[in-house]
């Protein structure tokens, strides 16, 4: 064993705490060495073991009948969708390397959130992006939009995997500080899906991928300083974005799982092989002993610290019999990848590790990472947030001339059609080609071999965050579950990503604590249990010179499934005369809307009128006149409001619409408040009278709107101009915005 004793000011320089410290001594019964208080330093951090936020997390809800894999039992998550398949899904963020190399960044996250699915034996089948970019009016904010977007469209291209949604806001609340949230998406048997485990004494380790490097030991892979120098150093920027260990290394995984070869996976992430090995005997409650000296290395005379800290990409450790040895090597060979028999499943719960004929590290692996005995904090917060209050229209004068408002709304691009990004990815990989000819509220994916598909969207508004981060939260659950539903989905499950400023600023603790509650709240009304999920705190941007959290951001993906493809719905109007309803109501309420935003100039108020009741009676009715096929079209009322509903349903195939606003609402609030709840459907004359009939039995509130014409917006027999025009504004504005015009 290394006897080398470090003191209480080298672990302050390592951010352990002296009560970590003294911790740390009395889990060892002894003083740790150099290297074994670094990894304390690296599994104790928060990302590795959620110190300040495990204790909320805890009170999300994460069983259902549906559910495989809990939160916090394997890499990702998993739900049966049935047909003996399972679809394993996880959210990560890529936020602070996004903010200094966003394209390497961008592409990175989604290599890591893939490799959490592989790692469990699933095929990756479609990716998901949140992104949250600073003020339009900022060069840095076109930048890091145009870098993350091309960073995202190069990794499709390399991986072969769709990105099929996803969701755009931009606010000087991330100035400086991107967040960049990923959702992949895979689908595996039931019986074919693999723990992260190492279990059974005698059973062999392998590391199996890419040669361990010295990647990220000493500097972090993103540390400024590192991406400066990036061009000078052996591997450049473009071996960097390269993933073809990461597709080799997802061939032989499917390999392994079809062969039945291995007892459990493990992908190695930033806490490198130490933090990947103590996850597996952790969760199997069981020791290893590990021989460093026979990972496959890449460099010459790397050290003991070295090669367990390295964050070198594509690897995985794998927990096999050692009958089935000579068949993994086989596969590594065929694929050109590395691999070593590095350990072997001991007695115990200790992880040992031997480098040149010394014991360098000995650690009960329970007590690093998410072993369930590391520190786990509360931070202080509020018991309550800070409320902003409703906006009171009688206040402001009513416009003069409502088409001069939709101007003005057309030249916001978080309003603005994101074309401009869709069009980014690879047609191969476009709508059409998987038989989803129209948009919907959600992506489709289909189930091969099935006639089902799954559902899957992302959706948070920061802004109603800013405002009640309670109340914020369950609105990103609705509106979530709202798409699933929009589609000809049933909600499933929950991957969460909850992004946040320091955990030590009590305001920024407040709105996560209320966060949590609020989806844990929503979670439960809509039965969508979080099955996975990742916290990023530390989130600062920059304004005026000084260091200011980020707006509360906690980004939803959620997945569903259609159970008959014959109920996939989209939002298009399909034929002129169709007749427009709202199901649901409108309320005098443009709380913290885009209006509020660009036309009263209010950046900041309560967020708006949401009814937990109202809209699972608004989503349950919805289902039931997609599954009866009384209706061609149907689409939610979010960001921008009703108008904006209605013209993201005539744009596809070019269709007016003619309407009549509420005479008991405010029309700023009618046309442009985004108060919950509220769904457009277009029926078909000769299915009107069953879609009535229907609507009164459930006793859900809807209304006439108008219809469907051949290419006139009118609202109230005022002309807002011709669909061709509209498209042409409401689909240029992002691509204007970032040539700069």
């Amino acid at each position: 064993m290394d006897t080398s004793l470090p003191t209480i000011a080298e672990a302050e320089k390592l951010n352990l705490t002296s009560a970590e410290f003294d911790q740390i001594k009395e889990i060892l019964a002894r003083n740790p060495n150099t290297l074994e208080l670094e990894i304390f330093s690296q599994l104790w951090s928060e990302h590795a073991s959620y110190k300040n936020s495990l204790k909320w997390l805890k009170q999300l809800p994460r069983t259902g009948d549906q559910v495989l894999v809990q939160a916090g039992k394997e890499s990702a998550g998993a739900i049966d969708v049935g047909n003996g398949l399972a679809c394993v899904f996880k959210v990560e963020s890529h936020n602070h390397p996004c903010a200094i190399q966003p394209r390497l960044g961008a592409a990175t996250g989604l290599r890591v959130v893939t490799r959490d699915l592989t790692s469990m034996g699933a095929k990756p089948v479609a990716l998901l992006s949140s992104l949250r970019m600073g003020d339009g009016k900022r060069d840095t904010a076109k930048w890091l939009f145009e870098e993350v977007t091309e960073g995202i469209t190069q990794f499709e291209k390399q991986f072969g995997v769709p990105v099929v949604g996803g969701e755009v806001s931009f606010s000087k609340g991330y100035n400086s500080a991107p967040v960049v949230n990923n959702m992949a998406i895979g689908v595996a048997k039931i019986e074919n899906l693999v723990s992260g485990v190492a279990k059974g004494v005698g059973n062999l380790v392998l590391i199996l991928g890419a040669a361990t490097g010295t990647n990220g030991v000493d500097v972090d892979i993103f540390d400024p300083e590192m991406i400066a120098e990036i061009e000078t150093k052996t591997v450049s920027l473009d071996v960097m974005m390269d993933v073809t260990i990461e597709k080799h290394l997802q061939c032989a995984i499917q390999k392994l799982v079809d062969g039945q070869l291995v007892v459990g996976m493990q992908a190695i992430v930033n806490q490198g092989i130490i933090g990947a090995i103590a996850a597996m005997t952790a969760r199997a409650d069981s020791g290893v002993l590990l021989n460093l000296e026979k990972v496959p290395q890449r460099e010459d005379a790397m050290t003991a610290r070295e090669i367990l800290l390295s964050q070198t990409w594509g690897r995985l450790l794998v927990c096999i019999e050692p009958d089935k040895l000579s068949a993994i090597e086989k596969v590594a060979h065929e694929l050109e990848l590395s691999v070593g028999v590095v350990g072997q499943v001991t007695e115990g719960d200790q992880v040992e590790c031997r480098y040149k004929e010394k014991h360098v590290v000995c650690i009960p692996s329970r007590y690093v990472g998410l072993g369930g005995l590391a520190p786990i904090y509360e931070p202080a917060y509020h018991e309550n947030h800070q409320e902003y209050p409703d906006i009171n229209l009688n206040v402001y004068n009513e416009p003069d001339h409502y088409p001069d408002v939709v101007k003005v709304l057309m030249n916001n691009i978080n309003v603005a059609s994101k074309k401009w990004l869709t069009d980014k990815f690879d047609r191969i990989f476009n709508k059409e080609a998987n038989n989803h000819k129209y948009p919907s509220d959600s992506a489709f994916i289909d189930l091969e071999g099935t006639e089902k598909s799954l559902v899957a969207t992302m959706d948070c508004n920061s802004i109603y965050m800013k405002s009640n981060p309670f109340i914020g939260a369950q609105i990103a659950i609705a509106e979530a579950a709202r798409n699933i539903v929009c589609a000809g989905g049933t909600p499933m499950g929950v991957s969460d990503c909850l992004n946040f400023g320091s955990p030590q600023d009590k305001e920024v603790y407040t709105s996560f604590v209320q966060s949590i509650k609020g989806i844990t709240k929503a979670c439960n009304d809509f039965n969508t249990p979080v099955i996975s999920g990742n916290v990023s705190f530390y989130n600062q941007r920059s304004e005026e010179g000084q260091l200011k959290a980020i707006i509360p951001t906690p980004v939803i993906g959620m997945v569903g499934v259609v159970d008959d493809k014959k109920h996939h719905t989209t939002l298009s109007f399909r034929h002129k005369g169709d007749m427009i309803f709202l199901i649901g109501q409108s309320q005098n309420d443009v709380n913290s809307s885009e209006y509020a935003a660009s036309i009263l100039n209010i950046d900041y108020s309560a967020p708006p009128y949401y009814d937990v009741q109202e809209e699972l009676d608004v989503q349950s009715v919805v289902t039931d006149v997609i599954r009866k096929g009384l209706v061609r079209s149907v689409h939610d009322v979010s960001n921008g409001g009703l108008f904006f509903t209605l013209l993201e349903c005539a744009i596809p195939l070019e269709f007016g619409f003619d309407i009549t606003s509420d005479a008991e609402v405010r029309k700023e609030a009618f046309l442009f408040g985004e108060s919950q709840s509220r769904i457009v459907v277009s029926v078909s004359p000769e299915k009107q009278d069953d879609f009535v009939d229907l609507m009164m039995e459930k006793g859900v509130p809807f209304s006439i709107l108008g219809h469907v014409t051949k290419g006139e917006i009118r609202i109230d027999d005022e002309s807002y101009g011709y669909i061709q025009e509209s498209k042409k504004t409401f689909e240029n504005r992002l691509k204007k915005w970032v040539e700069g015009k």
